[in-house]
Parts: structure tokens; sequence; C-alpha cells
């Protein structure tokens, strides 16, 4: 004979079950930052519709998300300040004052941000509380795009106008390195493992597939014209290169770095983004002003969202609450 439950239990195993199912359902939000309008927007991936739109004033270069705290920090090169936006009331909280032409900014989930002056050729530690810079490195010629591991100990940056990566440090603050690579790098990956970096080269029409422990090349696949973008999917199987000439996203085994499908998206596409399921792709299309969502099951684009002015920048940020 099966023993019954209070009223009481079962009704809190329900609640309990009911509560995990919502969790499970929940979808995770993309962001996408458009430069000309100002504007974050937030797609919900359940429905591939813009589901919010933040103004940020001023026009935008980068963001990134601190997953810990749940806020995005946008640079803006115009006004030498970060905007430091709240991701569940979906509003702009303040303005830091950095100074210098903030570019490439990158968040260590634990209360810093490492911010790059694209003119200045420096890179800063930045409370993103106050914006009080905690320490300064002199890097190559326009640090573009910067990447931090997991646990913010190490900060990969592109510096554009040098054609290297430089590799600092965080915790002993110190440069450890600068890696040539391909002419003009732009964007970076770093793989889930961490163990291999992707940067992408714009001018030389290449990848530049880094060895983390060992600070060398190890693969220098071609892309196709002028690649912007580049990402590495969770489970570390494909890496996607957005090709701004060339209007595609190009998909390459993360292992071999062999090219196994091409896919048309709109115009001059940057930004790239996969779910952490690994089903689908966001890119952002800058001149097309649209976002392409891409099934890579089937490598094809299933969808257009329309979005504000100048879509340069996408995040596959976490789950909602």
């Amino acid at each position: 004979m099966r023993a019954r439950l209070p009223v009481a239990a079962l009704l809190s195993t329900i609640a309990i079950a009911l509560k995990g199912a919502v969790a499970m359902a929940s979808p995770q939000s993309v962001y996408v930052l458009s430069q000309d309008d100002g504007i974050l927007s937030v797609i919900d991936t359940s429905s591939d519709e813009i589901a919010a739109k933040v103004a940020i004033t001023g026009k935008p270069a980068a963001f990134t998300i601190d997953a810990k705290s749940r806020k995005a920090f946008a640079t803006l090169p115009d006004s030498g300040e970060i905007a430091v936006i709240d991701l569940d009331r979906r509003v702009v909280l303040a303005t830091l004052k950095v100074g210098g032409q903030p570019f490439g900014i990158a968040s260590d989930n634990a209360g810093r941000l490492f911010v790059g002056d694209w003119s200045a050729n420096r890179i800063s530690i930045v409370d993103e509380t106050t914006g009080a810079a905690e320490a300064t490195f002199t890097v190559g010629r326009s640090p573009a795009h910067l990447v931090a591991t997991g646990d913010g100990r190490r900060l990969f940056v592109a510096d554009r106008e040098s054609n290297n990566v430089a590799v600092i440090d965080t915790k002993n603050l110190k440069i450890l390195a600068e890696i040539p690579v391909g002419r003009a790098p732009f964007a970076l990956a770093i793989s889930p493992d961490e163990k291999q970096l992707a940067v992408a080269n714009v001018q030389a029409a290449t990848l530049s597939i880094i060895d983390t422990k060992t600070l060398k090349i190890v693969s220098t696949p071609a892309t196709g014209a002028m690649p912007y973008g580049v990402t590495v999917t969770d489970d570390n199987s494909e890496i996607l290169v957005s090709n701004q000439h060339g209007g595609s996203v190009s998909i390459f085994n993360a292992q071999t770095y062999a090219s196994r499908a091409e896919i048309k998206v709109g115009r001059y596409p940057e930004g790239v983004a996969v779910l952490h399921n690994g089903r689908k792709a966001y890119v952002a299309n800058w001149f097309s002003n649209t976002i392409s969502v891409l099934d890579l099951a089937s490598n094809v684009e299933i969808k257009k969202i329309k979005c504000p002015s100048g879509p340069r920048m996408v995040i596959a940020g976490a789950v909602e609450h």
C-alpha cells in the first residue's frame, strides 16, 4: 500500500515541480546594441521578437554583461563614458566617466571592468560602480574587442592597427605576451574550456586560432571577406564567423578548423552569438538594420528581426528570471 503525502507536502511538491518547469521554459534573452539609434534591444528567443528597448544617450560602440550583477555596460567613445544598464528593470542606472575614447569592454563578473581606449592605446581595469581605474596598461594601436577568462585573471585584447593580440595577467597586473596575428584583428572569442582563442583578422580574411596555454597560433583557416564577428558554441564543437563584405556567416569545426557551411544573411554582418543550447544563432546586420536568426541544424536563416538602426554587437545573455 502506497503512503499518502499530507496535503501541504503534496502542494509543496507540485509548486516546486511547476517552478522548475517554468524555469526550464523561460527563454534566454539575446541583447543587441544598435550604435546609430543608441538602443539596447532585448530579444525574446522563444518568439524571436524584440521584447524591450533601452535608450542610451549617445552612440554606444560595444557592451559587456556582468552575469552576477545582471548589468550591462556600454562604451560611449564620443563622451568618454560607460552607460550602466539594469537588465532586469531595463533602465540605464548611471553613466561612469572614464575619459579617453572607450571602445572594447569586458567584465570579470566580480565588480571589475576591462576597458580599451581606442585612441590612447591603453587598457584600464575599472571599478564598475565608480568608474575609478585600478590599473592601466599600454598596448598596441587601436585596441578593439576584449575577452576575459571566466575567473577574470587573464584578458585578451585585439590590437587592430598593430596586428597582434595582447595577453594581460589582471591579477599580477602585467602584460604576458603580444602575439602577432593577421592584418587588422578585431573580434575575439574564447572556447568554453578556455583552451583556445579565435581571432577574426578583418583585412587578412583569416582566423588565428591561439592555444591559450602556450600562447602560440595553432591554425589559420581562411574565412569570407572581412570577418568582423566570431563566437564559439557552448559545446565547443563549432566556430561561427560573420563575413562583413560577404554578407554571410561561415561555420567551422572547432577541432579540425574545417569549414562546413556558409549561410547568407543581411548586409554587413558584424556581431554573432549562439544560444546556450546551440540550436540558434543571431547575427547583427549593420547595414540592413536587422538580426538574422539562424537554425544551426539545417544551416539556414529562418527569420529576420527588424531592429533599431546600426546593430553592431549581439550577446546571448542569461535566462530571464
